[in-house]
């Protein structure tokens, strides 16, 4: 079995076959339980001998049965990572990508299937999945905590979850075959609005060199600490009592601390927050403070479906009450946007303004704030309709494809996933994915405003909802 020396010490993996090894279960940080919990994260104590890294750890304790994980159950000891690796060394080492999913900062982990790396590792890359702190336990800002803080802030325990196993792969992943200065951060979703605030940062170095960005989403406005510590007032308690409640029992407890929102633009408590200390703002990105590394972003066709679905806006009635709440005044110019004449168009109508609200109006934003820093600024907009769907690809749906982890139920489908995967390794190697063998990817800028459809065939677009993005932008934009 394969053995490989990390800061902490020895681990034996697995070969897979195909000329891949596996490392699972690998602690990046001291477990967070007891004294630790609600504590930044603190370096793993090394140990002696070979570490067996062949099963996959616990997954971050949350709501269960939301996707199929292979770990062997939740725990508040979490804080693990897995390397999937080519086997065959590689003169300068293999590109790195770090893969962070989505779940709202609320559920998600390294060892879900649909999020199984060997795949992508096989087109020839170190691949690396991470858990980190949900939810409660990963997000919570209280005032007994911040009372006990030497940096007086409390909560983003998530975030700096994220920023351990970053820096866990800055400087072990030479020893799994990887190049420690090519990292690719891909990710989507919550994982991808995770990835804007670590750029964000003031690092002397920045945690990632390129970044791939599946439906981010809006990162603003976060809320300010003290409002925060407010949405946790019905937790009365001291640090110590907090800390000696069960797992199970604050899981009970968090749900009535975090009420879902009207859209994914509105400031949420048990998420991340503007502590003062590793989030600093909420406007980086408008102001042009983080770290403009090359980036793929993108979204989907139909990003609202995948919530809306769950929402209770089925008549025109609802939906006038939806427009209202959403848009103000600008209720009727939204209504001629987004039309529904009768109960039948209320879903599709609903969807595309939810869409449009949290999704790509926020990406169409920090596409411009990138292409103003970094020419490298590459947008997709994803519309494939993989195996026999008819309905157009909503949230979340591209990542199973740029993972390549659904099965192929065409030959197209095998396609698609293979030109995606051929522009991920080529941007993974020099931050640009075009290559003589692949058709081009124009760059995004504010006047041509390009993108890639991704499609078969694949296609140039450019001004992706123009109109609507304009509205918006009068909308929302000055306010914001």
């Amino acid at each position: 079995m394969p053995i490989v020396s990390t800061s902490a010490g020895k681990l034996r993996g697995i070969r897979l076959g195909d000329g891949l090894l596996a490392f699972r279960g690998i602690p990046y940080a001291a477990a967070p339980v007891g004294p630790l919990r609600w504590r930044p994260p603190a370096p793993v104590d090394p140990w002696s001998g070979v570490r067996d890294a062949q099963a996959f750890g616990a997954d971050a304790v949350q709501v269960s049965g939301i996707r199929e994980s292979r770990a062997p159950g939740m725990s508040e000891d979490c804080l693990f990572l897995n390397v999937w690796a080519p086997e065959e060394a590689r003169e300068g080492g293999w590109p790195v990508i770090v893969w962070s999913g989505g779940g709202g900062f609320n559920t998600g982990g390294g060892a879900f299937a649909v999020e199984d790396m060997s795949r992508l590792a096989a087109r020839g890359a170190v691949v690396v999945s991470f858990n980190y702190r949900l939810g409660i336990f990963g997000f919570l800002a209280h005032r007994a905590l911040t009372a006990e803080s030497d940096t007086g802030s409390s909560g983003n325990y998530g975030l700096m979850d994220h920023v351990a196993a970053l820096e866990w792969v800055r400087a072990n992943i030479a020893g799994f075959g990887g190049d420690g200065d090519r990292i690719t951060y891909m990710a989507e979703s919550s994982g991808a609005a995770a990835g804007l605030l670590m750029l964000a940062m003031t690092r002397d170095r920045a945690l990632f060199d390129r970044a791939i960005l599946l439906s981010p989403g809006s990162v603003s406005p976060l809320l300010p600490l003290d409002e925060a510590e407010a949405s946790a007032a019905a937790l009365a308690m001291s640090a110590d009592d907090m800390r000696a409640l069960t797992a199970e029992e604050l899981l009970v407890r968090s749900k009535s601390l975090a009420a879902p929102p009207s859209n994914l633009s509105v400031a949420r408590p048990l998420r991340p927050i503007v502590d003062g200390r590793l989030v600093t703002t909420d406007r980086a990105y408008a102001e042009g403070n983080f770290a403009a590394v090359p980036v793929i972003i993108g979204t989907n066709e139909d990003e609202g479906r995948f919530f809306t679905r769950r929402m209770a806006i089925s008549s025109l009635a609802d939906y006038s009450r939806y427009l209202s709440d959403s848009f103000g005044r600008r209720a009727g110019e939204a209504r001629a946007l987004y039309p529904a004449a009768t109960d039948a168009d209320v879903a599709a109508a609903v969807a595309a303004a939810y869409g449009d609200v949290s999704i790509n109006h926020p990406v169409d934003r920090l596409a411009r704030a990138f292409a103003r820093r970094q020419p490298r600024t590459f947008r997709f907009v994803y519309t494939y309709r993989h195996g026999h769907m008819q309905q157009p690809p909503t949230h979340a749906e591209e990542a199973e494809t740029f993972l390549d982890n659904r099965p192929h139920v065409t030959p197209a489908d095998a396609e698609m996933a293979g030109l995606i995967g051929r522009y991920l390794l080529a941007f993974a190697e020099k931050g640009d994915p075009s290559s003589p063998e692949m058709p081009g990817w124009p760059a995004f800028d504010a006047e041509g405003e390009h993108y890639l459809r991704l499609d078969l065939p694949l296609a140039h677009g450019a001004r992706w909802r123009s109109e609507h993005m304009g509205f918006l932008s009068e909308a929302f934009d000055s306010t914001s």
